[in-house]
């Protein structure tokens, strides 16, 4: 008599359901390509900590910086009213660590576009390899009312269209980008 040997995780399969997002089949794991802005921060002597490593505060400042540089950025997100970008939550994931001297690349893509606010996934490459993702949902505060306002309709239009992925974003070596829609550079 032959015996069959089942895995663990088939076993499991088989008598309970799992939900939809448990998935024991490893996923591929984004690279830069997947994202359409990118931006470059250096790695200072002053963000290590006692361990020599790069402190896990200086993750979420690369991503804040690359997530200001889009937002902030007039010619990509025009903002008529008085208003601010504040983020509302944070979700921050590290995967290895970052040692200094170096740079890190950040991708940005938003993913969602809400009346009032923006979902945004971020991934820090150094030397290629990925260290760490973020998920950040980033809210239109009115500056005097300091409540969450609406986005203008030119603001949701210019954050939809980044969304849908019309605009990419070359980088360049210091760190600013240049949007190139349809293979034409603007600045």
């Amino acid at each position: 008599m032959e015996s069959t040997r089942v895995s663990l995780p088939r076993l499991l399969e088989t008598y309970f359901p799992f939900p939809g997002w448990f998935n024991s089949q490893p996923r591929p794991q984004p690279t830069l390509d997947d994202f359409p802005v990118h931006t470059t921060e250096k790695l200072r002597f002053a963000d290590t900590d006692r361990n020599g490593h790069v402190s896990n505060a200086v993750f979420a400042v690369c991503c804040q910086n690359a997530r200001m540089e889009l937002l902030h950025d007039k010619s990509r997100v025009p903002l008529s009213i008085d208003a601010q970008f504040v983020v509302a939550r944070l979700m921050l994931e590290f995967l290895r660590e970052m040692h200094w001297p170096g740079t890190v690349e950040i991708g940005t893509r938003i993913d969602y576009v809400g009346s009032s606010s923006v979902t945004m996934a971020q991934s820090l490459f150094l030397e290629g390899s990925r260290v760490a993702s973020a998920t950040s949902t980033v809210v239109l505060m009115d500056r005097s009312t300091r409540r969450a306002t609406p986005f203008p309709h030119e603001t949701a239009t210019a954050l939809r269209a980044l969304a849908s992925g019309a605009h990419h974003l070359k980088p360049r070596h210091n760190g600013a980008a240049i949007a190139v829609i349809k293979g034409t550079s603007k600045e």
